[in-house]
C-alpha cells in the first residue's frame, strides 16, 4: 500500500506492485483530475495499481466506466485493465528504464463531496427553503 496525500481532503491508500523500479511518491493533482506516480525505473518493468473508485475514476456521463488517459513522462501510452469491481479498477502499465513520472488522468480524483455530504447539503437547502416559505406565508 502507498498512502497518498490528498491535501485538505486527507489521505487514501493505493495498492500496487512494481517490477523493474521503485515508487518514490504518489500525489494528487485535483485540478487535472489525475494521480501522479513518481517512479525510479532502473530497468524495463511493469506497475500494477489498484485504484479505489471512491478517490479516482474515469466515467462517462451515464455513469459507465470510461478509459483512463495514461501518460509516462508526458507521452500517452496504452495500458491493460484487469480487475474491475464496484470498489476499484486495476490497471497495469509497462514502463522503460529511465521513466520517472506516470500520470493517470480520469474524470474525477478525490471528489470534493461524498454522496452522503451531497445528500445532507440538498436536505439542508430544502429545509431552509421550506422554513423560509412558511415564514413568508405567516406574515401575509
Amino acid at each position: 500500500n502507498f498512502e497518498v496525500d490528498a491535501g485538505s481532503k486527507g489521505t487514501f491508500d493505493v495498492k500496487y506492485t512494481i517490477r523493474g523500479g521503485t515508487v518514490k511518491n504518489m500525489i494528487v493533482d485535483s485540478e487535472m483530475f489525475e494521480l501522479i506516480v513518481q517512479i525510479d525505473a532502473i530497468d524495463e518493468g511493469v506497475i500494477t495499481l489498484d485504484l479505489p473508485r471512491e478517490f479516482i475514476g474515469a466515467e462517462k456521463q451515464d455513469g459507465k466506466d470510461d478509459t483512463f488517459i495514461i501518460l509516462i513522462d508526458s507521452i500517452e501510452i496504452p495500458y491493460q485493465e484487469s480487475i474491475i469491481d464496484k470498489d476499484s479498477r486495476t490497471v497495469t502499465i509497462d514502463f522503460e528504464q529511465g521513466d520517472s513520472e506516470i500520470e493517470i488522468i480520469g474524470t474525477y480524483v478525490v471528489p470534493e463531496f461524498s454522496t452522503v455530504a451531497v445528500m445532507i447539503l440538498i436536505l439542508g437547502i430544502m429545509a431552509t427553503v421550506a422554513m423560509t416559505r412558511n415564514k413568508i406565508q405567516i406574515k401575509i
